[in-house]
């Protein structure tokens, strides 16, 4: 079984830096609770902020305030996902509806075999529970998960698939498909023969998987058939990816995304076909980033975006062309966040930003300008090693 790339990036202690005269280039980290606006009128309708933490095999469980971004614990903080063998988790994944959670555990308890938790979401308070059955058996070492309002997908870089799975959508609970999996080539044949597929998306429109393969340098792309979920390999079946391609992020519109290059500290820029979900390069094909960008976000408007440098410990900042989907670094370029920034996410209303640290047990809370320009807003603490955020608004 290979090793994850969480395991085997050296996290490098970092200083947290205070704007001072010089430092134009990176906004600082401020430590704390948010101050509320006085302009500010408090959402009618709250937002539930969830943090995978790797090591404590848990998912720590907060409402956000709309005007601060703060994050206050539930009670209880922390539900667990159900397996913790050594591997645990590293990614989960929220149904468009925001009523189920879910969570690619790399193994299981007894055996290699891994599964996917199942939760239910109190609509109320947030609180995440149990389905029954609790999980359901998927591919080896599923390290992306990714769902629809219908179905959930894992990329199961172990044996070279993709699992596939309807849901019940009175309870959350998962029913694979028959044949449960898709097979996932290599699609650069110049590049290593070996496949590993490690990210999944599904497209804003809900027609087309993409499937990051990091170990071949590629992304596979296939068609969804809207009543089975069943997936069908388009043609072309995906594009070469860059050297260590990540996780395939989408603007609001799906008319572009973007893939962090974590090999080249770069981000690669891609223009959507809408009928057939091809990818074709921008004629600027790249943007500088950062040491080892991974996740990203992209602002609900459609005019930002945000990469995590997990060696630099900071977030880059882009303006997008919303004509042609080019990414401009922002003024400025880089915000620091906390020791071993890892995964991202914005709010819905576009206010907060927030990044998990795994060096640090935290998360960065940021407010995002009307500019796009993120500011520290405070801190949160989490679980050891929080690997991936999801929110619900």
């Amino acid at each position: 079984m290979r090793a994850t790339p969480v395991r085997t990036v050296l996290l490098i202690p970092l200083a947290i830096i205070a704007a001072s005269c010089g430092q134009s280039g990176t906004s600082s980290l401020a430590s704390g609770s948010p101050n509320p606006s006085a302009n500010c009128t408090p959402s009618s309708h709250p937002t539930f902020a969830y943090v995978l933490n790797d090591s404590d095999a848990t998912i720590s469980m907060y409402t956000a305030d709309s005007c601060t971004g703060a994050l206050t614990p539930m009670n209880p903080a922390t539900v667990p996902t159900g397996v913790q063998n050594g591997f645990n988790a590293e990614s989960m994944a929220v149904d468009p509806t925001g009523k189920f959670l879910y969570v690619a555990n790399l193994g299981s308890n007894a055996t290699d075999a891994a599964t996917i938790s199942m939760f239910a979401v109190n609509p109320t308070t947030g609180m995440l529970t149990a389905t029954s059955p609790a999980q359901v058996p998927t591919g080896y070492f599923p390290q992306g998960i990714a769902a629809s309002s219908k179905f959930v997908y894992t990329a199961n870089s172990d044996d070279n698939s993709v699992s596939m799975f309807t849901i019940n959508t009175s309870s959350g609970s998962l029913t694979p498909l028959s044949p449960s999996e898709m097979a996932v080539p290599p699609i650069c044949d110049i590049c290593s023969s070996v496949s590993s597929p490690d990210f999944v998306t599904v497209g804003p429109s809900g027609q087309f998987l993409y499937v990051t393969d990091q170990d071949n340098g590629s992304i596979a792309t296939f068609a969804i058939n809207p009543q089975t979920g069943a997936l069908t390999a388009t043609n072309p079946a995906g594009i070469n990816g860059g050297i260590d391609p990540w996780k395939v992020t989408f603007d609001p519109t799906g008319k572009f995304a973007y893939v962090p290059d974590e090999g080249f500290n770069k981000v690669w820029m891609y223009t959507v076909d809408a009928t057939t979900g091809t990818l074709t390069q921008n004629s600027t094909a790249l943007v500088d980033a950062g040491n080892q960008p991974a996740y990203m976000a992209v602002h609900p408007s459609g005019k930002f975006a945000y990469v995590v440098n997990r060696q630099d410990g900071t977030v880059s900042m882009y303006t997008i062309d919303t004509a042609n989907g080019t990414l401009v670094s922002n003024t400025p370029a880089t915000v620091q966040s906390g020791n071993g920034a890892y995964p991202i996410a914005v709010n819905a209303a576009g206010t907060f930003a927030y990044v998990g640290n795994q060096g640090g047990g935290s998360i960065s809370i940021f407010s995002i300008g009307s500019n796009g320009v993120l500011t520290a807003a405070g801190t949160a603490g989490t679980g050891n090693d929080p690997v991936n955020i999801a929110l619900i608004n």
